[in-house]
């Protein structure tokens, strides 16, 4: 149903150590959430059952992955983008794919809400924006913010060349 290669996508929020170097453990909005994290919940993503944290390893389930990261991002921004990832915890998932609407989002909506200093492209699709993990990709191709630091395909790892390779996957959708 979700067109493209990518069919997720998720946020890392860090662990304890990683929160409390940015500053941000004790964070109002971060606060609730402490015995997740302590727990290794440190992905934020929006499954049908609306907007959860979950361990790397049950978002790790996959045979493709792309781990993308803003290389320019300063500390301040990074924290900004957690709080807000968290933020949406706890919200529906949005079963229209209405990037237009924040009471209710999508995975790559998720990501389109707590990246708010990147300039995301959407789609109309039934009347509606929207945005998908493809949309999120494409940002790390020409020259985009984003990078890729890690790369899977079929279950392996791709060491040289990962945002060609990123771009050919991505071509196999049409």
């Amino acid at each position: 149903f979700i067109p493209g290669h990518w069919g997720h996508a998720a946020i890392w929020v860090g662990t304890e150590d990683e929160l409390k170097a940015l500053g941000i453990w004790n964070h109002p909005v971060v606060a609730p959430y402490q015995p997740d994290i302590q727990a290794g919940n440190g992905i934020v993503e929006a499954l049908r059952n609306g907007v959860v944290m979950n361990p790397v390893d049950h978002f790790l389930n996959i045979d493709d992955l792309a781990v993308l990261r803003h290389e320019t991002r300063d500390p301040i921004d990074t924290s900004e983008v957690i709080i807000q990832a968290l933020r949406q915890v706890g919200k529906s998932y949005d079963f229209n794919f209405d990037v237009e609407t924040t009471d209710r989002i999508v995975c790559s909506e998720l990501v389109y809400l707590a990246y708010t200093d990147i300039e995301w492209p959407t789609v109309k699709a039934m009347g509606r924006a929207t945005i998908s993990p493809d949309n999120i990709a494409e940002k790390a191709l020409t020259n985009g913010p984003l990078k890729v630091a890690v790369l899977y395909h079929d279950g392996q790892p791709v060491t040289e060349k990962q945002t060609a390779m990123l771009a050919q996957l991505m071509d196999k959708r049409k």
